[in-house]
């Protein structure tokens, strides 16, 4: 390659990565919009079962999820499995929420999800608990050196990048059976540099390192939310075996 096709090369790159550079963000399944309970749903009725709801979360629970997040799926499942009380975990495929089928692009208008559909999916896995799960990032773009960029060789070797990052995770547990809102949680955190040339890490080089907290978080909050209730406890208490006296074993003689 002589300096002419160099030159030409490197000045095309700073070109495309000057006007591509004004901030990168990912939202998981930008083609759903999650609507709690949606407004054409509501009633009377709904209001008062809402309020007439109680936590009855017991010993153990089996748990349902919904997540707008695929790309970090089997991290989310891990971490719910080993939240304590849990027994065993299912994921609600988007296909019976959203029609989505795998590889499928989202176009058009958002769908929504509601709540309910929701609810009844997890009933029919005989789940007791509901977890919606949601995590997204923003970053990225240039800083004052980027006026340097006028020269060639400084746009190649001048930290003119930022890849400052704001990432988050939430996540909402459910009753399956009533409704009950057990916990509405969210955790954020902040990393990056101001300062970095084109060879920097990437905005999504920096979410990805601020994701093992960020779902380290979560599941706390999760275990925090999912402990079982005194009266769940009592009624399982209550449900228990009476204890039987030990008896004699079998074969001995009496004296």
């Amino acid at each position: 390659m002589n300096y002419r096709t160099f030159f030409a090369s490197a000045l095309l790159l700073i070109t495309t990565l000057g006007t591509g550079c004004g901030g990168s963000m990912y939202q998981a399944s930008q083609g759903t919009r999650f609507e709690p309970d949606s407004g054409k749903e509501i009633n009377d009725d709904d209001v008062r079962k809402a309020f007439d709801a109680s936590p009855q979360i017991g010993q153990s629970s089996r748990v349902a999820y919904y997540t707008f997040d695929d790309e970090h799926e089997a991290d989310i499942e891990k971490m719910l499995a080993a939240t304590p009380h849990v027994t065993s975990v299912y994921k609600i495929p988007p296909l019976l929420v959203t029609g989505q089928r795998p590889y499928q692009e989202s176009y058009g208008p958002p769908q929504e999800v509601s709540m309910k559909k929701l609810r009844l999916l997890a009933a029919r896995a005989h789940a007791d608990v509901l977890v919606v799960f949601d995590h997204g990032y923003k970053g990225g773009g240039v800083n004052p050196l980027v006026a340097f960029n006028v020269l060639l060789v400084p746009a190649l070797f001048t930290p003119w990048l930022s890849n400052e990052t704001d990432s988050y995770a939430q996540a909402f547990v459910f009753d399956v059976r009533n409704g009950y809102l057990y916990a509405d949680m969210k955790t954020t955190d902040k990393a990056g540099d101001h300062y970095v040339t084109i060879y920097g890490r990437t905005p999504q080089d920096v979410a990805n390192d601020m994701w093992p907290k960020l779902l380290s978080d979560v599941q706390a909050k999760v275990a925090q939310s999912m402990q079982p209730t005194a009266a769940a406890a009592a009624a399982s208490s209550s449900n228990a075996p009476p204890a039987v006296a030990p008896s004699a074993e079998i074969g001995t003689k009496a004296p």
